[in-house]
């Protein structure tokens, strides 16, 4: 039984490191290209819809739909956090999932952070304000970066799998 349990272990882990990281550039963030689960893509629209309906308790969009692609729209409090001298403050995104399933049996997610909040006030920063013209992360906002890509790092693996099932 010992054994059994490493090696469920060992494939859980596994397959949590497996799973593809985004990571935020001057750019924004690099789109995903992920094996599709084998199920028809009208199926996996509809599981999509499910998934911004249980992700998203305070509301969602979905909008640009196709036979084959959507676009997910929500909102993400304490999306990402940031020291100012001694002070923390909390930020939230709007934030657009962009999934178009290929015929390749392979889908592109897509991850778009489209306004910035702060006390529900929109702020006129972007991704690439955090960033010098070289490409390098700003001083001041080093703790955005990690904190960031964490939240879009959950909202897209409960997504993958989400549709995984």
């Amino acid at each position: 039984m010992k054994h059994l349990l490493k090696i469920v272990m060992l494939f859980w882990i596994s397959f949590n490191w497996a799973q593809p990281k985004l990571e935020m550039t001057p750019k924004g963030f690099a789109p995903l290209e992920i094996e599709m689960p084998n199920q028809p893509v009208s199926e996996l629209i509809k599981m999509s819809r499910d998934w911004a309906y249980d992700y998203n308790p305070n509301g969602y969009d979905i909008f640009d739909v196709t036979e084959n692609s959507f676009s997910i729209q929500a909102l993400r409090e304490n999306a990402y956090y940031n020291w100012n001298l001694a002070v923390k403050y909390n930020y939230d995104i709007k934030y657009i999932l962009k999934i178009v399933f290929k015929e390749n049996h392979k889908y592109t997610l897509t991850f778009i952070v489209k306004d910035i909040y702060t006390d529900d006030v929109p702020l006129k920063s972007t991704i690439a304000d955090f960033f010098t013209s070289s490409g390098e992360l700003k001083e001041s906002y080093k703790d955005v970066k990690p904190s960031l890509e964490n939240t879009v790092n959950k909202i897209v693996k409960s997504y993958i799998n989400y549709i995984a099932q």
